[in-house]
């Protein structure tokens, strides 16, 4: 039985890679699919010093593949950073509306995030959905490094297994950011959403949070 579980396992992720389909969603309507990866080789993340590479990125931080995921470690303190700065992997993308799905699980991580920034050079943050083993919230962002500034718009108080593989849906349209875990779901609005987005992807603080079959859609409003 064992055995059989990981056959399909193994086959469900070499589908994934090939070409996943869309998720159902509530307000927003994928259209063309921007990036699909199992993050199941070290192949997946692109060289970030290379230019012009599409792919994701993991930048801040060490980032290598582990039990068929992508394996975060956060920055430690540096003369630059004195108290260091979470693990990022990202996308370079040019959007609006995105839809964005993937798998996580926390391990001893305290906090992970997917995230979006804007086009500003360098792109300042703009929003994220935040999980940590006791709550979710959404929050809108901006600035970047010491001029980061955020806001708190939707929390609930809920118990994440930091074993266990969760599944997310990110939808943003518009001025709506719609995050699913699981079975929760969180809304919230406001006018920074509605910028261009030049990045998307994922961030964990500490040691030991892990990502996989992550896949990325443009998208529009449903009507």
């Amino acid at each position: 039985m064992k055995t059989h579980l990981t056959l399909l396992l193994l086959v469900s992720s070499l589908a994934f890679a090939a070409d996943p389909a869309p998720p159902v969603t509530q307000t927003c309507q994928p259209e063309r699919l921007v990036a699909a990866e199992a993050f199941d080789k070290p192949e997946s993340f692109a060289r970030e010093k290379q230019p012009g590479t599409e792919g994701w990125r993991g930048g801040i931080g060490t980032w290598s593949i582990r039990d068929g995921a992508a394996y975060a470690v956060q920055e430690g303190p540096s003369e630059k950073r004195p108290n260091g700065h979470e693990a990022v992997c990202e996308h370079l993308v040019d959007l609006g509306d995105y839809v964005l799905t993937g798998e996580f699980k926390l391990g001893p991580s305290p906090q992970i995030g997917f995230v979006c920034r804007d086009t500003h050079q360098p792109n300042h943050h703009q929003g994220r959905i935040v999980i940590t083993p006791t709550a979710l919230w959404i929050q809108k962002m901006s600035g970047i490094a010491k001029e980061t500034r955020r806001e708190e718009l939707k929390k609930i108080e809920v118990r994440i297994d930091p074993g266990t593989w969760h599944r997310i849906t990110v939808e943003i349209c518009g001025d709506h950011f719609l995050a699913r875990i699981d079975g929760h779901v969180l809304e919230a609005s406001h006018e920074r959403f509605k910028d261009r987005k030049g990045r998307i992807g994922f961030v964990a603080r500490g040691e030991g949070a892990q990502f996989r079959n992550i896949a990325l859609w443009s998208a529009k409003p449903k009507e």
